[in-house]
């Protein structure tokens, strides 16, 4: 395959994932989707520099990512369609809800767990200076709008949501019951809790011995907006020898060690923050438009998704194991490189690979690399 038609399978990849763009826009997107790719990099200018005239590719990309007429709404949108259409049809679908942010911007993003990454597939940025004294509206919108989407491809029960401590508030808490979510969320210790006939501090209970779980039960949480949950405490200790402490809550009777396996997830997201911001570069972006720095995201979730769908074809061909040697070493038998890191080496060495991105790939949720 030639890189004219490595490029036509990314085209019809995006049109396939944006049926909205017209035929400049898809070439225009996919141009840059493969830069990204090749360059690792958020910098408009060296991204640039792999298409033969600079000057006239800055000016492409800044208009493509400066154009009103592409809402960041209808990216998030139908990315997220797209992923979920490539969801397998039976089994748990783990979704995250993190913010991640650069320098006084802001991105809530809602991914998708596959494997041992989260792909962003919902996503709304902010300036720092809209979202003071609104971060928790804008929280429920966001997640009003994103599951309105998801429960169009996923029942309900399938869900397992993650969510670190900030997202713990009454009113997310609230809607995530009406929507009648699975969720398992991390709490602050110095919450409240109706314990042994009063209100005690969850930091003020104890382990049992030597113990590093505890299962409190079903209790009320939150003495201000008392609600019944299922609360565990879990513990273990970090490089540095200090305890560090989960107190989790559910909707659902789990176990501490099931619960704090489910817990567990939610890091996915941080690995996919890396692969987004540190593995193609979105951390290099310098663009001070709030909706421009969306667009501009855009193309780093689509790069991303992409990616993930060639490795996963591959792993199922079993194509990707026979070809990892050429990208890295292995000891005792383990290789050093995650799924999509793997991937961007093997495809900067051969872009053919792009002959595997097919959007009726399945993703599989719980492959191992």
């Amino acid at each position: 395959m030639t890189t004219s038609e490595s490029t036509t399978r990314l085209q019809e990849f995006i049109k396939l994932t944006l049926p909205w763009a017209h035929g400049h826009q898809v070439k225009s997107i996919a141009t840059f989707v493969a830069a990204i790719i090749e360059k690792q990099t958020g910098c408009q200018a060296q991204l640039a520099r792999s298409q033969g005239n600079q000057e006239a590719a800055c000016k492409r990309l800044s208009r493509l990512i400066h154009n009103e007429r592409l809402r960041p709404k209808d990216f998030a949108k139908w990315l997220c369609r797209r992923a979920l259409e490539q969801t397998p049809r039976t089994g748990k679908v783990r979704v995250t809800i993190d913010w991640t942010s650069e320098d006084d911007q802001h991105l809530l993003v809602i991914s998708l767990v596959v494997g041992r990454r989260a792909l962003p597939i919902f996503w709304r940025a902010y300036s720092q200076a809209a979202l003071k004294g609104r971060m928790k509206r804008y929280e429920l919108a966001v997640v009003k709008s994103a599951f309105r989407l998801i429960f169009d491809y996923v029942q309900p029960r399938r869900i397992r949501l993650t969510a670190d401590r900030g997202f713990a508030d009454d009113g997310l808490l609230e809607l995530l019951d009406q929507l009648k979510i699975n969720y398992i969320l991390r709490v602050k210790g110095n919450v409240k809790v109706f314990w042994d006939g009063h209100w005690t501090k969850l930091h003020q209970l104890r382990f049992i011995g030597n113990s590093r779980r505890r299962n409190l039960g079903r209790l009320y949480y939150c003495e201000r907006s008392p609600r019944r949950m299922w609360m565990t405490m879990s513990r273990a200790r970090d490089k540095q020898g200090n305890w560090g402490i989960w107190y989790l809550v559910s909707n659902q009777p789990r176990r501490a060690k099931q619960a704090a396996a489910e817990y567990c997830y939610r890091f996915d997201c941080e690995e996919g923050f890396r692969d987004i911001k540190w593995g193609l570069g979105f951390s290099q972006a310098r663009v001070r438009q709030i909706d421009a720095w969306s667009r501009l995201f855009a193309l780093f979730a689509i790069a991303l998704l992409a990616l993930t769908t060639v490795g996963l074809r591959l792993l199922m061909r079993g194509e990707l194991q026979d070809r990892l040697h050429q990208v890295a070493s292995r000891r005792r038998n383990r290789r050093e490189l995650s799924l999509v890191t793997a991937v961007i080496a093997l495809i900067q060495k051969d872009r053919t690979l792009f002959e595997s991105l097919s959007a009726r790939t399945t993703l599989i949720l719980d492959y191992a690399l």
